[in-house]
């Protein structure tokens, strides 16, 4: 038991200044004023730091050059980890994108392995198709792409019930029954890489679906006619995710969207790795990763650098950006009882920054790590 003092304390819900956390083995016990510290407690000097929330970032690909399409181990994820934590990232859900059945199964096999020998950070699995409308793939591997067929879906919700799992899909390509079929079992489904009309989505959400992955990134976009996908969450109640690099959604539409959806919108780095050992290639080029022909195919951010962009490019208030790196992701992926929040009985997930936004350190589940090299 710990007390963190000389802080500036972004709780999620306030904004705390000469007050005390203090932590209990891996939670949050108690938030006081610093004058009210028991003498008996062992108390470390923040050194005027602040600290938030650690993030959460529910769609990463792989970490330390090792994809998770290409190599899908336990390492992968461990890698990933251990690459997103020193940014502040303590939670996050590894990402496959589009591939044949047996690699999801295998997929689902590693993360069931991950979670079983206690591996850190790991929140869930995202299966980030292959059910996608074929003109919306983006970077997806084409002849991955396919119709979902019941025999599949079967076996994918069967072998994930063990398994924290988010899949995004094109509901479109559906039919009701499978669609319902989906909406039932434990998997959370969120609707992306899709051609849907207005009145598609507007149907899609109001049959369950209440999540949309990366907003205006390969889907229909919000026009005079047909308002599409953008337009459907827009005048819907469903969260979105956005990647505010600069490159895949420009800071404008970042605004606009933030001013449209307010906290149903929260950010997700949609990050890859340098990989050109399988199907999918990446190749690092700056503020970005190309494929083997320099197109676009997968972003660079990381999460704190998300929360830079959205308060110092967008203009989005510092604690309102922190909020859509850690809270809102949280609820998202219903982990927001324990997880998004420095509040008493929630798990002690911190992280820990100087007046320039640069990590200085995290903590994880109540073991506080300072970061000396960045």
């Amino acid at each position: 038991m710990y007390a963190l003092k000389n802080c500036k304390i972004y709780t999620s819900s306030k904004i705390l200044e000469q007050h005390a956390i203090i932590i209990k083995d891996e939670s949050i016990f108690q938030i006081v004023p610093e004058e009210q510290i028991d003498s008996e407690l062992s108390i470390v000097d923040m050194k005027g730091y602040s600290i938030a929330p650690s993030f959460i970032d529910i769609q990463i690909y792989g970490g330390g050059g090792s994809l998770f399409n290409s190599s899908t181990s336990i390492q992968t994820i461990q890698k990933t980890y251990q690459e997103i934590r020193r940014s502040g990232t303590s939670h996050f859900q590894i990402t496959l994108s589009s591939t044949p059945l047996d690699k999801i199964l295998e997929a689902i096999q590693v993360a069931k392995d991950y979670l079983a020998q206690g591996g850190k950070g790991l929140v869930g699995l995202h299966l980030e198709g292959p059910y996608f409308s074929f003109p919306k793939r983006g970077a997806h591997v084409a002849e991955f792409i396919r119709k979902p067929t019941n025999e599949e879906l079967i076996l994918v919700v069967e072998a994930s019930k063990d398994v924290p799992t988010y899949m995004t899909i094109a509901p479109e390509e559906f039919t009701d029954k499978q669609l319902k079929y989906l909406l039932e079992s434990h998997i959370i489904i969120s609707a992306g890489h899709s051609s849907a009309t207005y009145q598609q989505a507007t149907e899609a959400f109001d049959k369950g679906i209440k999540r949309v992955t990366h907003l205006f990134n390969a889907m229909s976009q919000f026009q005079s006619r047909e308002p599409g996908l953008v337009g459907a969450t827009y005048d819907s109640d469903v969260w979105a995710s956005i990647i505010p690099d600069g490159v895949h959604v420009s800071y404008p539409t970042v605004s606009i969207s933030k001013k449209m959806m307010g906290e149903r919108l929260f950010i997700i780095t949609d990050a890859v790795t340098e990989d050109i050992s399988g199907d999918y290639k990446f190749i690092h080029a700056g503020d970005r990763y190309v494929d083997t022909n320099g197109i676009l195919s997968g972003s660079a951010l990381s999460m704190i650098q998300g929360v830079i962009n959205c308060y110092l490019k967008v203009g989005i208030p510092l604690d309102e950006s922190l909020r859509m790196a850690s809270t809102y992701p949280a609820q998202a992926i219903q982990q927001d009882q324990t997880l998004g929040r420095i509040e008493e009985g929630f798990q002690a997930n911190m992280v820990i920054f100087n007046e320039d936004l640069e990590v200085q350190g995290i903590i994880e589940q109540g073991y506080l790590e300072w970061f000396l090299e960045i």
